[in-house]
């Protein structure tokens, strides 16, 4: 548990505690106006600034400078929780950056470009009100977790066929959890407050690689596992519980903890299609890889101390909490995407039409951090060009368990990790919606 509460509390205080949601699934949300629209399949077809984070080999064919941007202008997640009868839901509604990135022609049949991506971002909260005629208690959770790649990548194509690329990526990734406690009954009250943050930065490389014929691409991306090169964490733990005889208070505090989150291997193959029977059709399949990792602390164990106040006195005993750990496992996602360019023009300009589909196995073995936790996602979206200028609108919906579970709740998973009420069975379920709006041109 994240908390270190007193056991001799009545059992209304002493129900299970609010575990709140932490997602480190890699790419909940693809990265990229059309990667987007498209379920996160583009590895074998990307160009132009999208490239330098999904596929840097994409940059050999630059005829003329370009920018490119997406942002999710909404992204709306519902976390819902049930426990005996009872459910609780609670909503999340933020404006959040996507990608940015600028792309050049350098020399012949070759390129460069400087992307900002934020592969992996997840915020959410949890709040449990319950009463009864032994007391009351009140839950409040949240948890936020960012990660951003900055990259500077190159690509340029060694033979008519075969386009070769490689990129040097910084990563930051910003974590928080705070939570908060309060119970009472007749005889006993209990306050507690857990806060950790952690930011780490990490260094990764990036080789790509695409091969084209008349009808089909391949595509191939590997990326290196990240090396950290700073990590600096914080735990703040403080809870008071009385009895009427007795007052206890637990702190824990490290300002100087250090921090470690694994970036491991990832392996991206993709091939694709442009039947000639169907022009302007374009279909591709891809598979995420990622490789698993042992066992990491994320937080190192912690140190503080347990005061008593009672009648016999002050008493203190020291007080430890265990290393918060994250064991990742191998996890195999495909990805399918399509686009089609409709023959007719939408007020003088190009249309395209986007569609999408995906499996987001999430990276997480055990772990007393980050929650387990898989996702299904599905993407449409529409493109309009004109001259140097394309706009893409794409929405994204995200799901948690199998397609039987798209509209319903899910069973908290193996590593006991899931938002809790007041007993260990507890079952939740996590949506989200966004739109994104993505441009870029070509100077």
């Amino acid at each position: 548990m994240r908390f270190l509460f007193i056991s001799a509390l009545p059992s209304l205080a002493c129900a299970a505690q609010l575990e709140v949601l932490s997602l480190l699934n890699w790419q909940r949300l693809p990265v990229g106006e059309q990667n987007l629209a498209e379920g996160g399949a583009m590895v074998a077809r990307v160009n132009g600034p999208t490239a330098g984070y999904l596929n840097p080999a994409g940059l050999a064919d630059l005829a003329q400078p370009s920018v490119s941007g997406t942002v999710d202008v909404v992204e709306y997640t519902r976390v819902a929780a049930r426990s005996d009868g009872s459910t609780t839901y609670a909503d999340d509604i933020q404006l959040k950056p996507n990608m940015v990135g600028f792309a050049n022609q350098m020399g012949e049949a070759s390129g460069w470009s400087f992307t900002l991506a934020s592969p992996i971002s997840w915020s959410a909260g949890l709040e449990v009100r319950s009463s009864g005629t032994n007391g009351s208690r009140r839950d409040d959770g949240r948890s936020s977790l960012e990660a951003t790649c900055g990259g500077l990548a190159w690509g340029g194509r060694v033979h008519p066929t075969l386009a070769l690329g490689f990129a040097i990526e910084g990563w930051v990734m910003d974590y928080r959890l705070d939570t908060g406690t309060s119970a009472q009954d007749s005889t006993s009250v209990l306050t507690a407050t857990y806060t950790e943050r952690g930011r780490q930065v990490a260094m990764r490389m990036a080789l790509g690689g695409q091969w084209r014929s008349e009808q089909l691409r391949a595509g191939a991306v590997l990326r290196s596992p990240g090396v950290i090169i700073q990590g600096q964490g914080s735990i703040s733990s403080s809870s008071t519980s009385g009895d009427g005889t007795a007052t206890v208070l637990d702190e824990i505090a490290d300002d100087t903890s250090g921090f470690a989150v694994p970036l491991p291997w990832q392996v991206v193959l993709g091939l694709a299609w442009t039947p000639a029977a169907i022009p302007g059709l374009e279909l591709e399949a891809d598979l995420e890889i990622h490789s698993g990792s042992g066992g990491t602390e994320v937080f190192p164990g912690a140190n503080g101390t347990s005061t008593t106040v009672g009648s016999g006195g002050v008493t203190t005993a020291p007080l430890s909490q265990p290393a918060r750990t994250l064991d990742l496992r191998a996890v195999f996602n495909p990805r399918l995407g399509l686009r089609y360019r409709f023959p007719n023009t939408l007020f003088e300009r190009i249309v395209y039409g986007h569609l999408g589909a995906y499996i987001e196995r999430s990276p997480v073995d055990d772990s007393t951090v980050f929650s387990q936790l898989d996702m299904l996602g599905g993407t449409i979206g529409m493109s309009l060009e004109k001259g140097p200028m394309l706009v893409t609108v794409a929405a994204a919906y995200v799901t948690s368990g199998t397609v039987q579970d798209a509209i319903g709740y899910v069973s908290s998973p193996g590593s006991g990790l899931s938002p809790e009420l007041s007993e260990a069975n507890a079952v939740y379920a996590v949506r989200t919606f966004s739109l994104t709006i993505g441009s870029s041109y070509r100077f």
